[in-house]
């Protein structure tokens, strides 16, 4: 029998929930993006927080953490580079963060990033704060501390091997 863990449930949650979240945008129904992506915020914080309480922390289940994150920025951010709202190249940059971050994190050691830690809390603010205010100059700033973060970031992961 099958058997999956409630914080890995959490998290195919958002799996799931990624491909919804691109439909209804596209489909400009962005009350229900904004619902979605705050239920997938919750199951963000409830399936870390499940498994710290109830010992059921691994490393499988850290990365499940991870990709089902990245499963769902990328969907958000595919969605808003579709209808134009971000060039396709915020894409690449949060494809080549994610691969650092996965390189680095299967190191013997891997390597702390106090910055990229919070890259990810910061895509999805980022995304939040894009559907709550969708003015060009406020997409414009987000992409900006985005660049100086995975700057930062870079940085940080490289000064760990020199």
């Amino acid at each position: 029998m099958f058997r999956v863990s409630l914080p890995n449930a959490l998290s195919y949650i958002r799996i799931i929930l990624s491909p919804i979240f691109f439909y209804t945008f596209i489909n400009n129904l962005i009350l229900i993006s904004i619902g979605i992506l705050v239920l997938a915020g919750i199951t963000d914080i409830l399936d870390g927080f499940i498994a710290r309480q109830r010992g059921l922390s691994s490393s499988k289940g850290a990365y499940l953490d991870v990709t089902s994150d990245f499963i769902l920025i990328i969907s958000c951010f595919l969605a808003f580079v579709t209808i134009g709202w971000y060039d396709s190249l915020i894409l690449v940059l949060i494809f080549l963060m994610f691969i650092l971050f996965i390189g680095t994190s299967g190191l013997k050691k891997p390597v702390y990033d106090p910055v990229g830690k919070y890259l990810g809390a910061y895509l999805m603010v980022m995304i939040f704060i894009s559907l709550i205010f969708p003015e060009p100059v406020v997409r414009q700033i987000l992409v900006i501390l985005l660049l100086i973060m995975s700057l930062c970031s870079i940085i940080s992961r490289l000064t760990v091997f020199i």
